[in-house]
C-alpha cells in the first residue's frame, strides 16, 4: 500500500499550560463506535458566559438508514482545575487528582497522535522518535511532580495512598496504550519497508523503562498487582482500577437534567390544536344550520361538508400539532439541558450550565473534488449538533479552584458500518523476491467530514477534521485532513429533523 507523504508538524515540547487545560475543542474516536467531541468554556469573574457551537458531520446518503440521533448521543459535563492539589478539603483534592490524571491522558493522547503522523509520513527522522521520547519525558514527569509537591498536601494519609495508587495505575494505563500504537507505528513500518525502524528502538526502550519502574515502585508501595497469566487476578486488578477512577473522578462531573421541548409543551400544542380543529366544525355546523330550508343537491353538499368536517377534525389536530411543534423546535430549540453542582443532602445544586440544542439531519449535495469543473455532484447527509448555552461560575467555595467546564458529548455510529464494504481489498502484485504472485490487503477506508464553529469570550473559530471509518469500526480522526475537499450545495427538500 502507498501512503501520501505528509509534513509533520514542527515537534515542540509539550507545554504545561497544555497538558493541564488542554485544546479548547477536540474531536476524537472514543472507542469502536462513538465519536466523541469535548468543548471547554473559561470559567471567568462575570456574572455569566454566553458561548455556542456547531458540529457538523458529512456522510454519504447511501451509507445512512434510520437514526434516532437523540438516543445515540451521550452528553457529560465536569469541573477542570488549574491548579494542582493545594486544597485540603476531600472533595477538592480528588478533584485535583482527576485533574492530574487528565494531564497524564493529554501526553498519551499526544503520543499516540504523533505516532498517526509518523505512519502518513514518508521517512523516519530523529525528530519524530524524539517527539515521542518528549511525551514519554511529560507524562513521567507529571506524576513525579505530583508525587513530591502535591500528594504531600492531603490531610488524611488513606486518601493520599489511595490517590497515589490511583495516579499510578492511570500510569499503567496510558504507557498500555502508548505501546500499543508504538506497536501498530512499528508493524506498518515493516510492512512498507520504510527506513528509520531502528529510531523507534529508543522510543521502546524509554517506555518500557518507564514501565519497568512503574511497577517496582508498586511492588514497593504494596500495591495491587496482577500476573499475566492469571485471570483472576487480571479480573481484580480491573475492577480496582475501575473503582479508583470511579471514586476520584464522580466529584468532578455535574449533575444533568435534560427535557425535550416537543414532549414538556405536548399538551398545550395538542389542547390548542384541538381548538382550531374545533372551531373549524363549529364554522361548517353554522354554515349547515344557516341554510335549514335547502333542498336537493344543496342538501348533499351540505352533508358532505358536516360529514368532512368531522372526519376531518382529528387529522387537523394533528398536523396542527406537529406543525406547532415543528415551529418551536426551530426557534427556540429541541432539548434544553441544565449541569448542576452535585446533589447535596436532598437540595439540587445550583445551575452552572444552562442550553438549548438541537440535533438535526438534512440532505444536501456535494460537489464531485475530483472533478471540479464538470459539475458532478453526490448526495451526502448532514448531521448537525447545535449548542447555545450560558455558563454560571459556581459559588462554592468547595470549587473555587476551577478554571473551567467541559462539556464531553459521545455519539454512536453502530447503526454506520452494516453499510460500509468490507474493510480490507484484495490486490495481486509479484512478489520481488520469488517472482510469484502475492496478494496484498488494502485497507477500505471511508473519510467523513467533520466542521466545528465555537463562539465564545475570547473569540470565534472554525476548524476542519476528518473521521476515518472502516468496516470494523472508527479508526481514527485526522485534523483538517480532507474535510475542505469540495463544496456543498444545499438541497432543502430532502431536510428534515430528527
Amino acid at each position: 500500500m502507498v501512503l501520501a507523504a505528509e509534513p509533520l508538524d514542527e515537534i515542540r515540547a509539550p507545554t504545561p499550560a497544555a497538558l493541564s487545560l488542554g485544546e479548547p475543542v477536540e474531536v476524537l474516536v472514543h472507542d469502536a463506535t462513538r465519536l466523541a467531541w469535548n468543548v471547554t468554556v473559561p470559567l471567568t469573574t462575570e456574572r455569566q458566559t454566553h458561548y455556542s457551537f456547531e458540529l457538523e458531520l458529512e456522510v454519504p446518503a447511501n451509507l445512512v438508514g434510520v437514526v434516532d440521533l437523540w438516543s445515540a448521543l451521550e452528553s457529560y459535563a465536569r469541573l477542570d482545575d488549574a491548579v494542582g492539589i493545594a486544597q485540603t478539603s476531600g472533595e477538592a483534592f480528588r478533584r485535583s487528582v482527576a485533574t492530574i490524571s487528565s494531564k497524564l491522558a493529554r501526553a498519551r493522547d499526544g503520543f499516540v497522535r504523533h505516532c498517526a503522523l509518523i505512519q502518513s509520513s514518508a521517512t523516519v527522522e530523529e525528530n519524530h522518535a524524539g517527539a515521542l521520547r518528549l511525551w514519554l519525558a511529560a507524562m513521567s514527569a507529571e506524576l513525579a511532580n505530583a508525587r513530591s509537591a502535591h500528594l504531600e498536601k492531603a490531610a488524611e494519609h488513606d486518601e493520599r495512598r489511595l490517590a497515589d495508587e490511583f495516579l499510578s495505575i492511570q500510569l499503567w494505563a496510558m504507557l498500555t496504550d502508548c505501546a500499543r500504537s508504538l506497536l501498530e507505528l512499528r508493524r506498518t513500518l515493516d510492512e512498507r519497508g520504510q527506513p528509520g525502524v531502528a529510531l523507534l528502538d529508543e522510543v521502546e526502550a524509554t517506555l518500557a523503562g518507564g514501565l519497568k519502574d512503574e511497577i517496582a515502585y508498586r511492588w514497593k508501595a504494596e500495591f495491587v498487582l496482577a500476573e499475566p497469566v492469571n485471570t483472576l487476578q487480571l479480573e481484580r486488578f480491573l475492577s480496582r482500577m475501575r473503582w479508583l477512577k470511579k471514586h476520584f473522578e464522580h466529584v468532578c462531573f455535574l449533575d444533568i437534567e435534560t427535557y425535550q421541548v416537543a414532549h414538556r409543551l405536548g399538551g398545550w400544542f395538542s389542547a390548542l390544536a384541538a381548538m382550531l380543529a374545533y372551531l373549524w366544525f363549529v364554522l361548517v355546523q353554522i354554515a349547515v344550520a344557516s341554510r335549514p330550508s335547502a333542498i336537493g343537491s344543496g342538501v348533499v353538499v351540505l352533508a358532505l361538508a358536516t360529514a368532512l368536517a368531522y372526519v376531518s377534525r382529528d387529522r387537523l389536530k394533528e398536523l396542527g400539532r406537529n406543525w406547532l411543534a415543528g415551529r418551536v423546535q426551530r426557534m427556540f430549540a429541541q432539548r434544553v439541558t441544565r449541569y448542576r453542582m452535585p446533589r447535596r443532602e436532598r437540595q439540587r445544586g445550583s445551575v452552572v450550565v444552562a442550553a438549548r440544542e438541537s440535533f438535526s439531519q438534512s440532505g444536501a449535495e456535494r460537489l464531485d473534488p475530483s472533478e471540479p469543473g464538470s459539475g458532478a455532484a453526490h448526495d451526502v447527509t448532514l448531521f448537525r449538533f447545535m449548542h447555545r448555552g450560558v455558563l454560571t461560575p459556581p459559588t462554592s467555595r468547595a470549587v473555587t479552584s476551577a478554571a473551567q467546564v467541559r462539556l464531553m458529548y459521545r455519539l454512536d455510529l453502530s447503526w454506520l458500518f452494516p453499510r460500509l464494504h468490507d474493510a480490507v481489498r484484495g490486490f495481486a502484485s509479484i512478489d520481488e523476491h520469488t517472482g510469484g504472485i502475492a496478494i496484498v490487503d488494502v485497507p477500505r477506508n471511508y473519510e467523513l467530514p467533520i466542521r466545528v464553529s465555537v463562539e465564545r469570550p475570547e473569540g470565534a473559530e472554525k476548524l476542519l477534521w476528518t473521521l476515518i471509518v472502516n468496516k470494523n469500526g472508527l479508526v481514527r480522526v485526522a485534523e483538517g485532513e480532507a474535510a475542505a475537499r469540495g463544496a456543498l450545495v444545499p438541497h432543502p427538500a430532502r431536510g428534515h429533523s430528527s
